[in-house]
């Protein structure tokens, strides 16, 4: 039979040996033993915990909050408790947003080492905080009774204090990867964290005043082009919508830590301004005005073309007084009188178009510059003014003016 520093010593090698094939677990039964056994087996448990390296994990990216999730603390379901953390930390990993910090440590460890209580007051929190170098750290405990697993988790962050959420769930998972214990761990994840941390997204579209919409819900709106929403860190789907342009829109990748930017370039729309009709109107009557006004010049052509005509010369020299009533009676004999008849009919076919189209375009040019100037905001709609209107005809030529109030 060993005496009882002979038992010392031999617990002391054994759990040298079991410390370097598990840092984690060993060293807490190591502990749970080291208050019976004595001084040697707390000196062997020192020197494990010097050469026991941290366990591997990913490194938190630059965009990303670190976790720690210490080694979940129990006094009889280590297998529940092991899995329990395995699965926090693999829950942690799948949040967009947060990461899992660096380090593998155990909260009796660290108590013991603390000289906290099993439960550490906020005081112990902080002093585990900077012991571990961290800013969050998720710890807890757990009990068994019967079939269940049960206890409480924290979150401490750093200024914010601790959020705590209860457990419970069957002894029958003991396994990291069991769906049923990866729904516990995601949940508590959530119950504690609040979901991804919050980011921002920072918008720049151009100088429009648009409404903003992430993920389909309205946040805000732009302020001269700009502005800042805050969103919990993961992809979203960003629209603006302004007033004369199509929706620009784009996918953002939010970061937890500083604001991620966005460009959108919104496009004119191809929705035109309603018609000015009486601008239209007013081309259009200034159009058709100066096409009636050619036919009425055209008339005063012909008019003069017949008045200069060689049959005409030649008869006016020997009539008196309206050539065209004479060679239309046939008083002269004149032999070219027949042919001063057929010019003085063309003339007066000719004056009667002047008479209809000469009053018509200064009408429709009128209207058109009237349409033209109540078109615009300022219009002079007060319709005063002249109006001109020339006559030609085989014996004489005339200009009336009319002034209009």
């Amino acid at each position: 039979m060993l005496t009882r520093p002979s038992r010392q010593i031999a617990f002391a090698v054994r759990s040298q040996v079991t410390c370097h094939l598990n840092p984690n677990w060993d060293l807490i039964l190591m502990m749970k033993r080291a208050e019976r056994t004595g001084l040697a087996a707390t000196l062997a448990l020192t020197a494990c915990l010097a050469a026991a390296a941290p366990a591997s994990a990913d490194e938190p990216g630059p965009n990303t909050v670190p976790i720690n999730v210490v080694a979940i603390q129990t006094g009889e379901a280590y297998d529940q408790a092991e899995s329990l953390t395995k699965a926090l930390r693999a829950a942690i990993k799948a949040v967009p947003g947060w990461s899992l910090a660096e380090g593998d440590y155990a909260l009796e460890v660290l108590t013991l080492s603390l000289k906290c209580s099993d439960v550490p007051d906020a005081a112990c929190q902080s002093r585990i905080a900077d012991q571990i170098k961290a800013d969050r750290f998720i710890w807890g405990n757990l009990t068994q009774k019967g079939n269940l697993v049960t206890g409480q988790l924290h979150l401490w962050s750093r200024g914010q204090g601790t959020t705590s959420t209860p457990i419970e769930y069957s002894a029958n998972l003991t396994e990291a990867n069991d769906e049923a214990l990866r729904r516990v761990a995601t949940d508590s994840i959530q119950a504690l964290t609040g979901g991804p941390p919050k980011g921002a997204i920072h918008i720049k579209a151009g100088a429009i005043s648009g409404q903003v919409f992430i993920d389909g819900q309205p946040v805000g709106a732009l302020t001269n082009g700009e502005g800042t929403f805050p969103v919990a860190a993961g992809k979203h789907r960003v629209l603006v919508k302004a007033t004369g342009y199509f929706d620009a829109e784009a996918t953002v990748d939010a970061k937890a830590t500083g604001a991620a930017d966005v460009v959108l370039t919104p496009v004119p729309s191809n929705t035109s301004e309603p018609l000015n009709w009486r601008r239209i109107g007013g081309f259009v009557g200034i159009g058709g005005g100066v096409a009636l006004g050619a036919v009425g010049l055209v008339s005063v052509f012909q008019v003069n073309g017949t008045r200069n005509n060689e049959a005409v010369q030649d008869y006016r020299g020997t009539v008196q007084g309206n050539l065209c009533e004479s060679a239309r009676n046939g008083t002269t004999g004149h032999t070219r009188e027949a042919e001063v008849a057929q010019n003085c009919d063309k003339a007066r076919t000719f004056e009667i178009m002047q008479a209809i189209f000469f009053p018509l375009a200064a009408v429709s040019a009128g209207a058109g510059v009237y349409l033209l100037a109540t078109s615009g905001d300022s219009a002079d709609t007060s319709g005063t003014g002249w109006t001109f209107q020339p006559s030609v005809g085989l014996e004489s030529g005339s200009m009336s003016a009319t002034y209009r109030w």
